[in-house]
């Protein structure tokens, strides 16, 4: 199968130069060999064109990123040949009965994802200043995190690093939701995100011995396959607690907020070990109201179905602001104290940007 539909050279190999090296990372070092993926780029396109035209819909107005056809044919293709061996592979791209799967399958995909799809009415989408402007923030703040994480020794430190870069993926994670037109899901991971700075303000709080707890007490999770010495050591501290063990309750309390005990000058029971606690030793009880209203987001009921649609972005993407601010704030001190850096200068203004931004656009409609 042999595709030439007059195409410019020059134009393709600079669209590969430009998205395989991303894809190839994506796929974990996967080859997608240039001369394979330029054929079915050509390929996919001629047949997708003609799938436009048997419908009677102009192709020169309905074109489909060339970035993104690309992606589109690697991403099958690592589907249907990432199980198989070197060999077994590079054969596959030599096979006409594969080559004419993989162009059809592609060609159909497109056309019906970016044709006949359906989705949720957006208020923002990601040309959006608010969506863009977040996450030029959290995307510097994750690259810092990273080098920081990279270049660290210590273990504690590590687990702050890796808890920081959590909470800056789930603020991307709620800005794309949002920018899909799905505020209330947005709420919803807001909440693990408000859960999520609970933890980190308290372990920051606390220090070493208390991040050490933390981030090994998953060696309780399991209390059927523990060693001996950790099977004394689960015994020992769910007795001080006063758990029941026969109560399923009490005892995921204490998978969840057991390692609480390891904060000094604290005198802790079954009853301490609950997310409103935590929020009151995070010194962020005031977001309780703010959190309830995140828990009826995760409910089904026809309450939630009423929520106007512009009041709920406007509280998602508000929420994400002083949950990002209250992160910066902690990751700052955190980097210093670790003797690592960050621009403070490039953070400030990145921040009032984006607060100018949202602030020009929830302001009351005339």
């Amino acid at each position: 199968m042999c595709y030439n539909i007059g195409m410019d050279e020059r134009f393709i190999n600079e669209l590969l130069d430009y998205t395989l090296p991303k894809q190839r990372v994506e796929y974990g070092g996967f080859t997608f060999p240039r001369s394979f993926i330029a054929e079915m780029f050509i390929g996919v396109l001629e047949r997708y064109r003609a799938r436009l035209t048997m419908q009677g819909i102009n192709p020169a107005l309905y074109g489909v990123p060339a970035p993104d056809i690309i992606r589109y044919i690697c991403g099958y293709h690592y589907a249907f040949t990432g199980g198989m061996d070197e060999k077994t592979r590079i054969a596959a791209t030599h096979d006409e009965s594969y080559r004419a799967r993989l162009v059809a399958d592609v060609a159909e995909s497109i056309f019906i994802l970016e044709n006949i799809k359906t989705s949720a009415k957006r208020i923002i989408n990601e040309y959006n200043p608010v969506y863009c402007r977040f996450n030029i923030l959290l995307d510097y703040l994750l690259t810092v995190g990273l080098k920081g994480n990279a270049a660290c020794k210590e273990r504690t430190s590590k687990a702050v690093y890796k808890l920081f870069e959590t909470a800056f993926l789930k603020l991307k994670g709620i800005m794309m939701l949002a920018a899909k037109g799905l505020e209330k899901e947005a709420i919803v991971v807001w909440r693990s995100l408000h859960e999520l700075e609970c933890v980190i303000s308290v372990l920051c709080k606390y220090g070493k011995h208390t991040i050490e707890e933390f981030e090994t007490f998953d060696r309780f999770s399991d209390p059927e396959h523990m060693d001996e010495k950790t099977r004394a050591d689960y015994d020992e501290k769910t007795k001080a607690f006063g758990i029941n063990l026969k109560n399923a309750n009490e005892v995921d309390h204490f998978e969840n907020y057991g390692w609480l005990g390891a904060v000094p000058d604290l005198q802790l029971t079954k009853w301490n070990l609950n997310f409103r606690y935590l929020e009151d030793l995070a010194g962020l009880s005031d977001k309780y109201k703010e959190y309830q209203v995140a828990c009826d987001a995760s409910h089904m009921n026809a309450k939630i179905l009423k929520w106007d649609k512009r009041r709920v972005l406007e509280f998602a993407v508000k929420r994400c602001f002083n949950s990002n601010l209250l992160l910066v704030n902690k990751f700052t001190e955190f980097l210093t104290a670790d003797g690592a850096t960050i621009d403070r200068k490039y953070v400030g203004k990145a921040i009032g940007d984006l607060k100018n931004v949202i602030d020009v656009f929830f302001a009351e409609r005339v």
